[in-house]
This record gives structure tokens, C-alpha cells and sequence, in this order.
């Protein structure tokens, strides 16, 4: 329940760290203190880490994260099915492969996370009747979202192979096509495949000013509207984060990415998984990470770009199940071993869910990303 309106700041303070928990709070002060004589960033590194890891934990535990947003009830099944790996995993293409393979399997063995694909459906529109779903405007939810409420950095692979979009949209519609009749479901278009960087503001746990380690600025009093209003960033704030990607990104090598697989995940979504054969994406994320000690604690740690989602929650069968992952297989053993290499990131402040529609301005890394269009086999 959210505090009565006009509550001091004090108040609001404890009630971030309520709702983190008595670990969270523990771990702060303990990492903070020995992180005293430490030079600036380094200081925010270990904080940052320490408020991370006990707000994982407390995911884990279906915990609702610190100011998520008012029109997204409860995310719980959903993070809890976001896979993590550790930044050796990410930079280690062969662990990351690894985890790839258990993650086709899983689905292959069980099928979907009824829970988390149920989750996924508060983001879209048109759920019932004939068509795709809709991904939902932010200015059109329940409580509609200010300009710029969401943000965050990715790569799209598209620029930089354009053959491997298109084979990709192909296996989409393949895979789509061999789900039951009536499944609902939305895939998104080519223009739109990417891998999502770090998110400094999500529409579940929104931020309007990540450098704040206190709940990210957001307003945690007030009605449901005057909340959503307090997510839109500052001007000021706005170009104080484009300024911190600009020199993450700069500072960064750029990644050289290669296909794994096709999978479909339990949480319902059809991923393109690839691995880095730098482990300069792992460092860029830890930079990023480092460079906002507010942002959202749940980020993207594989490399993935969701290319379709599966919105009925309804189980399927064993034979069903195989049907698509015989269709994932297929087009992994084609499109395994294509590169990409990107030269740039974008910032995007995203208008519309998952299509990373919006004001965008391209950040480039500190080295030129090769031949773009890369497609060789291994």
C-alpha cells in the first residue's frame, strides 16, 4: 500500500529501504562504509553491487521491486524467469552457449511457464478476437506514462546484417505457424530485433533519474497519476545519462557477435541467442551498470534479441511442444554461426512497448565495427 500523499522525505526514504529489506539496507551500509576511502567510483561500484544482488534475492522471493510502475500490478513470474548469468558467462562464448542449450531444453522438457507468459500480457492490447496481439503505447496504459518514462541503450542487428534479419523473420513465422490454432501471440518486425544494453527506466520499475540510488527519484506518495507524471526525466537529468552512455560506449570495444541459436523460452518469447567473442558487451554493462547506482536492479545479462512472443497462457502438449522446438532446431542449425558486428549503440527513449520506437541518438564505440555484413559460417 503506498503512503498517504505529502509524506516527508524521510518517511519515503525508509519505505525505499522497507520494501528492499532489512538485507539490502545491511549490505549498503556494510559495502558503503569500507567503500569510504575508496575513490568516487569505485565507492558506486561496490554499493551498486550490494543493492543488486539483495534486490535479486528479494525477486526471487516475489518481492515486488521498488518503485515499479503503477500500471503493472505484479512482474514477480516474470522476473523470476528472467535468465542471469555472471559477467564470466557473458564474456566466455562457450558458458554462454552452455546456458543457451538449457535454456532450449527446458522448454523442450517442460514446456511453457504458464505464470510468466501471463505476466507478459499486461504490455499488450488485442488479446482476444482474431489478429496478433498489440504491444500497448506508454501514453496509452491504464495510467498513462510521460515522454521519456522509459529508456534505455541497445544495438540493433539489422544494420548490421541485413540477410540474417530476414532469415530470422522467416523462422519467426515458421515457429509462430506451428503453434495450436487460436494461440495469440505478436512478433515483431525486423527493423525492431534487438539487444538490449542496460535499461535506465523500465515500464515496470520505472526511473526517472537513475543516478539516484534512492528508488531512482520516482515518487512513491501521491495518486497513481501524480506517480507516473514523477516519471518523466529532468532535461537536465536526461542529458546528464545520455552524456554517461555516450562515454560507456566510447570507452567500450566494440562486440563481435555470433549466432548460437534459435530458441523458444518457457517465458514464452522467441529469442535469437548469440554469444561475444570480445567480452567488450559484458564490460559496457558493467560500466553502465557502475555509471547508475539508481537504475533498475533486473537487466539483461544474455545476449538476446526477443523476436516474438507467445501471449495465450495455456499449456502446450508434448507433441505440440516438440513441433516447435523441431522448427527452432531447424533454423538453428541455418543461422548458427552468423555474425554481426555492430559499430554503434542507441539510446532510445521507447514509445511503445518492445518495438524501441523513439527519440534515438547513436553512440559509437571507441573502435570502427567492421564489415557489417558479416554472414560467414564458422
Amino acid at each position: 500500500m503506498l503512503p498517504a500523499q505529502g509524506g516527508s522525505a524521510a518517511f519515503v526514504e525508509a519505505l525505499v529501504w522497507a520494501l528492499l529489506g532489512t538485507l539490502a539496507w545491511q549490505q549498503w551500509r556494510r559495502h558503503t562504509s569500507a567503500a569510504a576511502a575508496m575513490p568516487h567510483t569505485a565507492a558506486i561500484d561496490t554499493a551498486a553491487h550490494a543493492i543488486v544482488d539483495a534486490a535479486d534475492a528479494e525477486a526471487q522471493q516475489h518481492v515486488h521491486i521498488v518503485g515499479s510502475s503503477v500500471n503493472i500490478p505484479d512482474m514477480s513470474a516474470s522476473l523470476q524467469a528472467k535468465v542471469l548469468v555472471s559477467e564470466e558467462q557473458q564474456s566466455d562464448p562457450s558458458l554462454l552457449a552452455a546456458v543457451y542449450d538449457d535454456m532450449a531444453a527446458k522448454f523442450s522438457g517442460h514446456g511453457l511457464n504458464l505464470p510468466a507468459v501471463a505476466a507478459m500480457r499486461q504490455y499488450f492490447g488485442n488479446l482476444e478476437g482474431s489478429g496478433e496481439a498489440v504491444p500497448l503505447d506508454y501514453d496509452k496504459f491504464p495510467v498513462p506514462l510521460p515522454p521519456g518514462a522509459v529508456r534505455l541503450g541497445v544495438i540493433f542487428f539489422q544494420e548490421c546484417n541485413r540477410q540474417l534479419a530476414e532469415l530470422v523473420a522467416q523462422a519467426a513465422d515458421e515457429v509462430i505457424a506451428a503453434l495450436p490454432g487460436g494461440c495469440k501471440s505478436h512478433t515483431n518486425k525486423p527493423s525492431h530485433y534487438h539487444i538490449t544494453v542496460y535499461m535506465t527506466s523500465q515500464p515496470h520499475t520505472l526511473r526517472p533519474d537513475p543516478f539516484n540510488p534512492a528508488s531512482g527519484g520516482l515518487r512513491l506518495d501521491g495518486t497513481p497519476h501524480e506517480q507516473a507524471e514523477s516519471a518523466r526525466p529532468d532535461p537536465r537529468q536526461l542529458m546528464r545519462e545520455l552524456e554517461a552512455f555516450r562515454s560507456a560506449a566510447a570507452a567500450s570495444g566494440a562486440p563481435r557477435f555470433e549466432v548460437h541459436r534459435l530458441l523458444l523460452a518457457d517465458s514464452g518469447t522467441l529469442l535469437l541467442c548469440s554469444v561475444d567473442h570480445t567480452g567488450h558487451l559484458a564490460q559496457l554493462r558493467k560500466r553502465l551498470r557502475n555509471a547508475f547506482p539508481g537504475g533498475p536492479p533486473k537487466q539483461s545479462t544474455i545476449v538476446h534479441a526477443s523476436i516474438a512472443r507467445v501471449l495465450t497462457p495455456q499449456q502446450l502438449t508434448a507433441e505440440q511442444i516438440q513441433r516447435v522446438q523441431a522448427v527452432c532446431d531447424k533454423w538453428t542449425e541455418r543461422l548458427q554461426g552468423m555474425r554481426f558486428d555492430p559499430a554503434r549503440i542507441f539510446h532510445i527513449q521507447e514509445q511503445t512497448f518492445t518495438t524501441v520506437q523513439g527519440p534515438r541518438i547513436p553512440l559509437p564505440f571507441d573502435t570502427a565495427g567492421g564489415d557489417g555484413a558479416l554472414a560467414a559460417k564458422r
